[in-house]
């Protein structure tokens, strides 16, 4: 009995270890990475700019006093032909005004209400328009005036963006490759970054232009580039 219990137990050793023998090895793999980019520079459909209306005073009545001249903005802003669609409040803020004297300490001697809208439109030729009948209508602050594209023009950019990215990354491995001296067999993977950049202008330097009040802000809106970066694995042999 014994010894075929032993026999049995050896018998099974055995076919345990064919049975892990026969299994496939891991194979290595070897790869090369590259990053590609497709750039392309077109004409920015879309102009956003930022208004600032600020009302200072020695009461809360400037927060009414402010609402007030958001409202002339708005209404002025609609009358040049923008929409409502185009407008939106981004901040509102309403905060004391404090001064600290050596006999009295910190007090309130005063309030500060301020209201930001955001324009955004794809009419971009009225960017100057836009900033000076701000300014002439209340408004305090302009922020820059960013020229960007839409999502809409974005899409429309997509594929050709995309296939100069990937070709980009192709060239780059196949120097790579034939330095080396090695073959391309396949692509692994293909990680797509999607962005896009537009450098911004600035309406105070657009400001220093005007030598008559009469005469519109001139907006001279750059080229915007639209980037998409991709990163690539390809399998080599």
């Amino acid at each position: 009995m014994k010894k075929l219990f032993y026999a049995t137990a050896i018998l099974l050793v055995l076919i345990m270890s064919v049975g892990c023998a026969s299994q496939t090895s891991p194979v290595n793999v070897h790869t090369i990475n590259a990053t590609g980019t497709g750039k392309i520079t077109v004409k920015p459909d879309t102009a956003e700019i930022r208004l600032s209306i600020i009302s200072e005073g020695k009461d809360k009545s400037v927060q009414e006093t402010n609402a007030t001249k958001v409202q002339e903005v708005i209404d002025a802003l609609l009358g040049i032909g923008l929409t409502k669609d185009e407008l939106e409040t981004q901040n509102l803020s309403f905060n004391p005004i404090y001064k600290w004297t050596e006999k009295n300490g910190q007090q309130v001697v005063g309030y500060r209400a301020e209201n930001t809208l955001i324009v955004k439109t794809k009419s971009i030729e009225k960017a100057g328009s836009i900033a000076d009948t701000a300014v002439k209508n209340g408004v305090e602050m302009v922020g820059n005036l960013n020229f960007t594209l839409s999502d809409e023009g974005k899409e429309a950019l997509l594929g050709q963006a995309m296939e100069k990215a990937v070709l980009d990354a192709k060239n780059q491995v196949e120097l790579a490759a034939k330095a080396a001296e090695v073959e391309i067999i396949g692509v692994q993977n293909i990680n797509i970054i999607k962005e896009s950049q537009s450098p911004p202008i600035y309406y105070n330097q657009l400001r220093a232009a005007k030598s008559e009040d009469s005469v519109e802000t001139p907006v001279l809106p750059e080229d915007t580039e639209y980037t998409i970066t991709i990163q690539a694995t390809f399998e080599i042999k």
